[in-house]
């Protein structure tokens, strides 16, 4: 079969296209719908795949076998036909805010640190990554400012489709050997990687780049990442926390921890006192108890 022609490598902020269906066949109690071109990414690459609608049915699952890519849905479309997709514009733009960012990422860590990224996933709440060596809370923070400043540069985030020599000659990062045609994405001074997803045009797009967390995971290091709109819904979530413990403390918000600390540390201490009264409450009950001749103290 001819393979399918990608939209979203032509533009990534394409949400609406037609395309003449190839074929249609039902698939475990699915329809597996194949067109001309989809703007449709695939779940591939550490990615999920875009949803959205086509002729308004939902599109469920999006997969990629041999450069021909399958649309999951609920009804039959005929062969011969045209149809009209829809992609939920808000997810590819969160996707492409956390690939972009990852990108960013794994690119300082690799040329200041030397380490590879082994593993990637971009979840529908947070991204990981996983890099070859272990890294610090400093080396954290280092890396999280470093890639804020390419987002306040806002640079171009290029997409180059490089010949056999030009390709032979050019450092990229890549988890596999690739063969064909080979899509490499480069964002300036910052990371040259060879990928398949859409991204956002420039870094600013963006917004920000977060690492919420990071854990030793296989003798390397685990990142957890957050990008854009995700940052700012955590960052909300976190504030409304901070809010409710402030209030609750009757402290500012800004002194919320030593507020929970004092409580904390009195808490503790009115355990001990109390453990300690107990003890000696106890002792007194033990020493009025009656006892035999031998002194020894015994329940009625």
């Amino acid at each position: 079969m001819t393979p399918t022609e990608r939209l979203f490598d032509i533009d990534p902020g394409m949400n609406e296209f037609d395309a003449k269906v190839i074929s249609c066949e039902q698939d475990k109690g699915m329809y597996k719908v194949v067109l001309d071109r989809t703007a449709f990414f695939p779940e591939e690459g550490g990615q999920s795949c875009d949803r959205g609608t086509l002729n308004g049915c939902e599109v469920a699952k999006v997969l990629e076998k041999e450069l021909v890519i399958s649309h999951f849905v609920s009804t039959p479309f005929i062969p011969g036909e045209t149809a009209h997709g829809m992609i939920d514009r808000r997810k590819r733009f969160i996707d492409m805010q956390q690939h972009t960012g990852e990108h960013i990422v794994s690119g300082l860590v690799y040329s200041m640190f030397g380490y590879d990224n082994v593993g990637f996933h971009l979840g529908s709440a947070v991204t990981t990554m996983d890099y070859s060596g272990e890294l610090t809370r400093d080396d954290i923070r280092e890396v999280e400012l470093a890639a804020n400043r390419a987002v306040w540069e806002n640079l171009p985030v290029n997409v180059l489709y490089p010949g056999p020599e030009e390709l032979a000659s050019m450092h990229y990062r890549s988890k596999k050997e690739l063969t064909g045609r080979i899509r490499i994405v480069e964002i300036p001074g910052y990371d040259v990687c060879a990928c398949c997803a859409p991204h956002v045009a420039r870094t600013g797009g963006i917004g920000i780049i977060k690492i919420v967390n990071f854990e030793k995971y296989k003798g390397g290091t685990r990142v957890y990442l957050l990008c854009g709109l995700r940052a700012l819904s955590d960052y909300n979530e976190k504030e409304a926390s901070v809010l409710n413990l402030s209030a609750l403390l009757s402290a500012k918000p800004e002194e919320v921890y030593p507020a929970a600390e004092a409580v904390f540390a009195n808490e503790q201490r009115e355990r001990y006192e109390n453990g300690v009264l107990k003890t000696k409450l106890m002792e007194q009950e033990i020493g009025s108890l009656p006892r035999d001749s031998a002194g020894t103290a015994y329940f009625s």
